[in-house]
């Protein structure tokens, strides 16, 4: 089935599969199933609309609206909706049943879930069980660590997103079982390496593509279980190590970028997966249009998830089954339609809910059942209520579809959605989204140090004085201060690091840059000449393989 998306126009395919799934996870009332009918938007306009709810990066100081404590939150004060530090949201002092409503078949669904947003209480991070880690978000069991973002038990880590238990890392993103990086992304049991991609089981390797199990490698691309190589040249230990004493991280640089543009690329980065289309995936089967997955069975069009099964439309997701068109989830069984939700079955429409069944409508609601609009009802109350509201979503066109976008409680801007879609403020607002002109205040310095005096700053960290810590230093592309703390000092001078002269927002623009988009395209194996599709679109200059030829190639 062809449908054109009622956004941006585009043609997209609804499969036979798809079908089948929609019929699958659509709720049944008193023995009549409320069918799920195929999605008005095409798959990127559906993932852009899901990711306008989800604010990872933008922190703000604020104060809860229970206890009057300065807190760290995701939500900007000009929001003017209630926040709470996260000891009062997850406290018995409140209950999301006082703000329950009863649906007026009057209005459209979205006009009163508006309502109800505004009114219910907001946690204003989702970071439980750390120690020392209070600027960290969507985060859980971290330790001394900061500006986290989607990470979990991991230690003495600063700047990074999406990881698990890597200790002593700094500026990454995708991480697993790392120590002592540094600029890594995709990667996993990684040891003291810098600026490496897509590479696992590697030690003491600097500037890398596609490595594996390689120890003391400098430059080099598609390298398996290989040490002591310079820009993929094998070298003596003598060589290596002269080279390394005399080690310029610049001049390195400049002469792997130089040989990267040579280096074969796979149709697919992954491994041990099977019938997969998209980008990182791993120990996945039948995921099609999935990126960043790991252990996904029988998905499509999801994103940043693991531990997935009969999935559809979702993003930043892990250990679930059926769920479909939903953020932010974990443990979920048969949901749809959600944000930051986890540990919940058969629930619909709802957002920050967590360890509940049988909800619609809900917002903050934990450890509840058989709720809609937050009012509580009683099993058979709900199951003759809920038909009614679908049949009135029906009327209204908002039955089948994710959350009205205007509901978000985020600017478009502060989004991931603008991470991987940029729009400007007219486009973001004439497609229907918010925008947010809140600007935090300058961090409080000694002294601030523009973009034409960052120049001056000494590249070398042994020129660079404690101070430092005192002052705001100039973003040199985007023009924002920024400071550096302690810790991440510390890391400069122990790896003999240049102090970056990007603000952390901008460093990982930098490192998103360095992945594929989220989009397929078809174009020919560089080798055989089969069709395959792929990341790389036709246009640009990279060599890229089916994976039959490039393990040929590189095995």
């Amino acid at each position: 089935m062809q449908r054109i998306c009622t956004v941006s126009g585009t043609t997209f395919e609804i499969t036979d599969a798809d079908l089948k799934f929609y019929d699958k996870i659509s709720p049944t009332f008193g023995g009549k199933k409320y069918q799920i009918p195929p999605p008005t938007l095409c798959p990127d306009c559906r993932m852009r609309r899901r990711l306008s709810f989800r604010n990872e990066r933008h922190l703000f100081n604020d104060t809860c609206d229970r206890c009057n404590k300065k807190i760290i939150s995701m939500y900007s004060e000009d929001k003017h909706i209630p926040v709470y530090c996260q000891d009062c949201w997850w406290s018995d002092v409140w209950d999301s049943t006082s703000f329950g409503m009863d649906f007026d078949f009057h209005k459209t669904f979205t006009e009163q879930y508006a309502e109800l947003m505004q009114r219910v209480p907001r946690i204003c991070l989702i970071n439980k069980e750390h120690i020392n880690s209070e600027y960290c978000n969507f985060s859980w069991r971290n330790k001394n660590s900061y500006l986290l973002m989607t990470s979990a038990e991991c230690e003495d880590c600063l700047y990074i997103n999406r990881s698990w238990k890597s200790r002593n890392c700094l500026d990454g993103s995708n991480l697993l079982n790392c120590e002592l990086c540094y600029e890594v992304i995709d990667s996993n049991t990684c040891y003291n390496c810098k600026w490496i991609q897509n590479s696992s089981g590697c030690t003491d390797c600097f500037f890398g593509y596609n490595l594996s199990g390689c120890k003391d490698c400098i430059g080099c691309t598609n390298l398996q279980n290989t040490q002591y190589c310079l820009f993929n040249k094998p070298v003596s230990l003598e060589a290596y190590k002269k080279y390394v004493e005399k080690l310029n991280w610049d001049g390195a640089r400049a002469e792997f970028n130089a040989l990267l543009p040579s280096a074969i690329r796979k149709d697919l980065n992954g491994i041990h997966s099977e019938h997969c289309t998209g980008d990182a995936l791993a120990n996945s089967k039948n995921a099609l249009n999935c990126y960043e997955g790991k252990y996904l069975e029988d998905c499509r069009y999801v994103c940043n998830a693991t531990y997935l099964k009969d999935a559809m439309d979702i993003n930043n997701y892990d250990h679930s089954e059926l769920d479909y068109e939903s953020i932010g989830g974990e443990e979920n069984y048969q949901n749809c339609f959600n944000d930051i939700c986890w540990f919940n079955r058969n629930i619909y429409f709802n957002s920050i809910c967590f360890h509940s069944n049988n909800l619609f409508g809900c917002v903050g609601a934990v450890h509840k059942e058989y709720c809609i609009l937050n009012k509580r009802y009683t099993k058979e109350e709900y199951e003759i209520l809920v038909p009614r509201i679908i049949e009135h979503m029906k009327t209204t066109e908002e039955w089948g579809e994710f959350l009205n976008p205007r509901l978000s409680p985020f600017g478009y801007n502060e989004s991931l959605a603008n991470e991987y879609y940029p729009l400007s403020q007219t486009e973001a607002l004439m497609k229907g989204f918010q925008w947010s002109d809140y600007e935090s205040p300058s961090p409080k310095a000694e002294k601030i140090i523009s973009r034409e005096q960052m120049k001056m700053v000494s590249t070398s960290i042994k020129d660079i004085p404690d101070d430092i810590l005192n002052w705001a230093l100039t973003c040199e592309i985007s023009n924002r201060p920024y400071r550096l703390v302690k810790p991440e000092l510390r890391f400069y001078r122990d790896h003999n690091l240049p102090v970056p002269r990007r603000h952390p927002d901008q460093r990982h623009r930098d490192r998103m840059a360095l992945r594929n988009p989220r989009k397929l395209w078809g174009r020919n194996c560089g080798k055989c000449g089969n069709p395959i599709d792929t990341t790389y679109s036709p246009e640009r200059p990279e060599i890229v393989y089916c994976e039959s030829c490039y393990l040929k190639s590189v095995y």
